[in-house]
């Protein structure tokens, strides 16, 4: 029973694969945008990356951040403007529920396990979880130059850089933002 709801949890995490990133399809006109899949991949690279360099808890960052998006897998993507329009407490409600049916699949000390971390990394009150999220952000940052480089709208990309750079806390965060920004402008000299 165990094996089968593992498979079962991972084949609907497996629609993360194919749900675009929100943000990209609704405010860049994009068609063929990032998958979350793809996001939270990366996600987790920077994480094993940046947890080692700042000597903290990579294990426990990668598992942060391959979950803090999980349960789109049932609710879809919100990006900023869709929680804007729904709210963002009954988001926030939506996901909450989601990750704890996505996670009602697992095993009980699994599941505990795991959404103390998503909880964790909702909550922003240890170190681990601000990192993960100025990752979360900083990835965000990367794909937006990644698509700007391909040619796409400056204008409709630049909202994507002012909520990062206002919200990154960490100076390993703030460093890896300046430098993107560096590359960025090289783009239009």
């Amino acid at each position: 029973m165990t094996i089968q709801n593992v498979l079962k949890f991972t084949r609907h995490v497996g629609r993360l694969k194919t749900t675009a990133r929100s943000g990209w399809v609704s405010h860049v006109n994009m068609e063929k945008a990032e998958s979350i899949a793809d996001h939270s991949f990366r996600c987790a690279v920077l994480a094993m990356c940046l947890g080692d360099l700042a000597e903290m808890n990579a294990d426990k960052l990668i598992r942060m951040l391959l979950l803090h998006d999980v349960q789109e897998a049932l609710t879809g993507d919100y990006d900023l403007f869709a929680k804007e329009r729904t709210g963002s407490s009954k988001v926030k409600q939506l996901e909450k529920k989601a990750i704890k049916q996505l996670l009602s699949l697992l095993p009980s000390d699994l599941k505990e396990r795991y959404f103390l971390l998503w909880q964790e990394f909702e909550a922003q009150t240890t170190p681990e979880a601000i990192l993960a999220k100025d990752i979360d952000r900083i990835e965000m940052v990367m794909q937006a130059l990644e698509y700007e480089e391909a040619g796409f709208n400056r204008d409709a990309l630049e909202p994507f850089w002012c909520t990062a750079e206002n919200q990154i806390e960490t100076l390993i965060g703030k460093t890896l933002f300046d430098h993107l920004r560096k590359k960025r402008k090289q783009l239009t000299e």
